[in-house]
């Protein structure tokens, strides 16, 4: 018997975020661009959806300055989804939930989904 799976809105809202926030990246487009064509059909926390983006929008500058002083490599020359997972991780763990654990693992979860499902994640 297969077990069903449980969702976890929280962990949806995180993924959702690095979604959006890659394709605002990719695409050049605003947040507002982007979330008025935004679907997810599994059941997720929309306040932590909005708070993420909304903080990570009002604190770009902040995230991005902190992270380029902690690199030693090339900040610049890091994946795309590299960045989008650490700056919303950063963000988050900034400005809404400053539990380091539950921060460090969702985020190390999210990104363990996308490069083990690299194909199916970003399509």
């Amino acid at each position: 018997m297969i077990a069903n799976k449980k969702y976890k809105p929280q962990l949806i809202a995180r993924e959702s975020a690095v979604k959006i926030l890659y394709q605002m990246k990719i695409k050049d487009d605003s947040l507002e661009d982007i979330m008025f064509s935004f679907i997810e059909k599994r059941p997720y926390d929309k306040e932590l959806l909005d708070k993420i983006l909304n903080h990570y929008i009002a604190n770009t500058e902040k995230i991005i300055k902190l992270l380029k002083s902690k690199f030693d490599v090339s900040y610049e020359n890091m994946p795309i989804l590299d960045l989008c997972i650490m700056h919303l991780g950063v963000c988050e763990f900034m400005f809404i939930n400053n539990s380091k654990n539950i921060v460090i693992n969702e985020y190390l979860n999210i990104a363990k989904k996308i490069f083990i499902n690299k194909n199916v994640y970003i399509s």
